[in-house]
């Protein structure tokens, strides 16, 4: 096949029998490319009701059988929305065209819209832990001194914790044989996120319910930091090498820019922008590299690092100020949503968790845009009372 890599038409000849052995190898390698892919084709080929509709057009070649098909199933698909009832064609439709949220003029299905201007994002706001478990709150403030031991002081101010910089590792405090390590934890809620900036000019970016612990001066041969959650890592050039560790494993920098996320269940998740890290599970000592623009997974009790070559947008766009979805669940969606802004999101049936979507929205709007974006997309009902949010079907 030549030119552009029609997926659509491959997906059809694939469920059809009628896919060649090159056609086959670009199938495998589209699917290959990303763990989001390789997921929703196999979902795809597994699901009996989707393959039943595609056999009744079996009589005629792929390509026309991709097109009635489309035209009885899906008929809307250019000039209107699909509603769930098609929700075993979404994903098909979305893969190749791009499924972006519409701003085309439609009937109002988000009902008291209005109140969704109410429900801001979430704001800069942690919780720093310090020795003997004293708290104090940390907000967007002006220029505060937080003494973060006996003998340090560091500043809090919009929204970052900033540490007094050591200027080099031979700094004395540093090479005191019999040096005390003391750990400060810093912790965001749901709805919240904050910054900090560590003695040797690392800055980490927290997502909302995370926690990070760290010592308040890193030793003299490294540096050390756990992390539970969400968190974005600029580290600064040293010649200590900076570890994170999370309940999978190890990640090792080797100076560069790169994202944490441990929220999916028993995975740890890294996503490099800049530079080179080595990624070591805690059942292997295998230790593994990765490059800029890869994403690599480290699965519980796991003896190999998942290794992809990705657009890494939608990993780290959070760090930037975006909401970026690429062929995503609305279930998957709407719990980013309830951690970000605070809100409590219900659905009418359970049919509606699985339709997908891609869309880039503004992390720092309020709700009422994203939940408009759906509502037209997909002729959906919204309602919304305080805090609590409902997604039906019309």
């Amino acid at each position: 096949m030549k030119g552009k890599l029609n997926v659509e038409e491959l997906v059809a000849k694939y469920l059809l029998g009628d896919i060649t052995a090159p056609e086959r190898k670009q199938l495998e390698d589209w699917t290959k490319s990303s763990p989001e892919r390789k997921e929703f084709f196999n979902r795809l080929c597994t699901n009996i009701a989707f393959r039943e509709r595609y056999e009744a057009y079996s009589h005629i070649n792929s390509h026309l059988a991709w097109k009635r098909f489309k035209k009885k199933y899906c008929p809307s698909i250019i000039s209107t929305y699909l509603k769930y009832a098609a929700i075993l064609v979404i994903p098909i439709l979305i893969i190749t065209g791009g499924w972006y949220f519409s701003t085309s003029p439609q009937v109002e299905t988000l009902n008291n819209f209005t109140l969704g201007d109410a429900i801001q994002p979430g704001i800069p706001k942690a919780t720093l832990i310090l020795a003997e478990n004293n708290k104090q709150s940390l907000t967007p403030t002006y220029p505060i001194p937080v003494k973060v031991n006996h003998s340090t002081t560091a500043i809090a101010q919009n929204g970052t914790l900033i540490y007094p910089t050591t200027p080099n590792i031979n700094d004395t405090l540093h090479t005191k044989q019999n040096e005390t390590i003391e750990n400060n934890t810093l912790t965001t809620e749901q709805g919240n996120e904050f910054r900090v900036t560590f003695e040797d000019g690392t800055t980490v970016h927290l997502n909302y319910n995370t926690e990070i612990r760290y010592p308040v001066k890193f030793s003299k041969t490294k540096r050390i930091v756990y992390l539970k959650g969400e968190a974005y890592f600029k580290i600064a050039k040293d010649s200590r090498p900076f570890y994170v560790i999370t309940d999978q494993g190890t990640i090792k920098q080797y100076g560069t820019e790169f994202n944490v996320n441990t929220f999916i269940p028993k995975r740890t998740e890294v996503a490099l922008v800049k530079g080179s890290i080595s990624i070591v599970s805690k059942e292997s000592a295998q230790e593994q590299f990765i490059k800029p623009g890869q994403l690599a997974h480290i699965e519980q009790n796991g003896n190999n690092v998942s290794i992809y070559d990705v657009d890494l947008t939608p990993y780290v766009a959070w760090n930037e100020g975006r909401l970026i979805f690429e062929n995503r669940t609305l279930e998957n969606i709407v719990e980013i949503l309830e951690h970000w802004y605070n809100v409590n999101i219900s659905f009418g049936t359970p049919e509606l968790k699985q339709l997908r979507f891609t869309g880039n929205m503004d992390r720092y709007a309020t709700i009422t845009p994203i939940l408009k974006a759906i509502a037209r997309t997909t002729n959906l009902q919204i309602n919304i009372k305080d805090r609590e949010i409902l997604i039906t079907d019309n």
